[in-house]
């Protein structure tokens, strides 16, 4: 075996390496190469780049590492970085800093550097202005094309990679319009802006949900939105890499959610926490088997008399599990994408319901069939058949009601619905199963 010199000597040649390929790499694949490096070693990689591309690559890590490293970079080097992120990934990068830690961050940064990320760290993370940027071109609706287009080329704040759209605000700062740079290139600089500036522009409020947003860049396709506050004031912009950040953050949360996780989890997530976002949520789902196991043991003499009832138990309660899953994951996913309204319930379930007669029928004629095959019981055949069928029926209705009810609740309709909607077909299955196994064994002969 190596021994712990030759170990040692193994890791730092590998570091060296990913140290040589940092300086070529994209940003991104540089936070995948070195994010599953100890602390100490993300360090001395970022030490090996500039601040502009350290900036880079810190906003790509995962967000407790990007915490762990400003927590314990040196406050001059933190100092050099902040500046060169984009204000909503400053803010986002400096969110779950320490009090202590962000007061001392702060002091060492530019009065205009501060104001923006204090804005934006007042704003819930959720929420159009915890996700904006504070980067954006405005001119006034007074200024000629000429003097609007040095404005943009004199404005060394910005970076000339973020001009998307060029917006127009009146004296008050207020947003206006928007103004296409073909026109701003090629059409006579005498006009005003306000002449030629596009007046229907969409904006969100910049206390408008996240998920909100994320639905509407979705729908029109849109590269930005411009955000503006109670007062119509445009104080920022949210553009789709932000957006597409949003998606799939909703997405992991909606995911884990439904199966009673925190919608926060990662792999680095220390393993305390995880066992304590975990355990509450299994703690309940133990509840709801013991529940279950109440209801089979209320035909306990039933199933001593018939033992081979247990072997369908399984059957029952997994196919009712699988199909209210199925109907669940397309309920929420709408409910999350809007494509349900309050109105709309009705038509979700009626439709849903005639799937679960569907397939309930045919679910249950084919382990009918083959239960009655296995056991040589038409008895029992018709009794697994027509719980089986009961139960898929039962299913698309925990599907739907399930979510819809939470969400009427106010609610997350992601939350634990996996939980509760199992809960249903094991126990409405065991319950329909053994009873129908019960009346009809004891009243006709095997």
């Amino acid at each position: 075996m190596p021994d712990g010199d030759e170990i040692t000597e193994v890791a730092n040649d590998a570091l060296v390496r990913r140290i040589a390929r940092a300086k070529d790499s994209h940003p991104s694949d540089i936070a995948d190469d070195i994010e599953d490096l100890e602390l100490e070693e993300i360090r001395e990689v970022l030490r090996s780049l500039t601040d502009e591309r350290a900036a880079e690559v810190i906003t790509e890590l995962p967000q407790e590492i990007q915490t762990h490293l400003l927590e314990n970079m040196r406050l001059e080097r933190v100092s050099e970085i902040i500046p060169e992120m984009y204000t909503d990934d400053a803010a986002d990068a400096l969110g779950k800093v320490s009090p202590e830690r962000l007061q001392d961050i702060m002091g060492t940064l530019d009065e205009e550097d501060v104001e923006g990320i204090s804005d934006l760290l007042e704003y819930p993370a959720d929420t159009a202005g915890g996700i904006m940027r504070k980067e954006v071109y405005a001119v006034s609706t007074q200024m000629t094309l000429a003097e609007a287009r040095e404005a943009v080329r004199s404005d060394e704040e910005q970076d000339q990679g973020n001009a998307i759209y060029i917006y127009t605000i009146d004296e008050n700062e207020r947003l206006q319009g928007v103004l296409k740079l073909r026109d701003l290139l090629f059409r006579d600089l005498r006009l005003k802006v306000s002449e030629v500036m596009i007046t229907e522009v969409r904006s969100v409020s910049v206390y408008a949900d996240q998920e909100e947003i994320a639905n509407i860049f979705q729908k029109y396709n849109y590269i930005a939105l411009p955000v503006v506050d109670d007062f119509g004031k445009l104080v920022g912009l949210v553009t789709s890499d932000d957006v597409i950040d949003v998606i799939q953050e909703e997405a992991t949360e909606d995911m884990q959610r439904m199966v009673g996780l925190s919608g926060e989890e990662m792999v680095t997530t220390p393993w305390q926490r995880s066992v304590g976002n975990r355990l509450p949520w299994l703690l309940i789902n133990l509840g709801t088997a013991f529940l279950a196991a109440w209801v089979i043991s209320m035909f306990e003499d039933t199933m001593v008399k018939y033992g081979m009832l247990a072997a369908f138990l399984p059957i029952i309660g997994g196919m009712g599990g699988n199909a209210g899953s199925q109907t669940l994951t397309i309920v929420v996913r709408s409910l999350a994408l809007g494509e349900i309204q309050d109105n709309d319930w009705r038509r979700v379930l009626s439709k849903e319901i005639l799937v679960g007669i569907s397939t309930g029928i045919a679910i249950g004629l084919t382990v009918g069939l083959v239960s009655w095959l296995w056991k040589g019981s038409f008895v029992i055949g018709a009794v697994v058949c027509l719980a089986m069928f009961l139960n898929m029926v039962a299913a698309a209705l925990a599907g739907v009601m399930v979510p819809i009810g939470l969400r009427t609740a106010k609610v997350d309709p992601a939350l634990a619905s996996s939980i509760m909607v199992t809960t249903v077909t094991d126990v409405v299955g065991f319950l329909l199963f053994l009873s129908l196994a019960s009346v009809a064994l004891n009243l006709l002969t095997l």
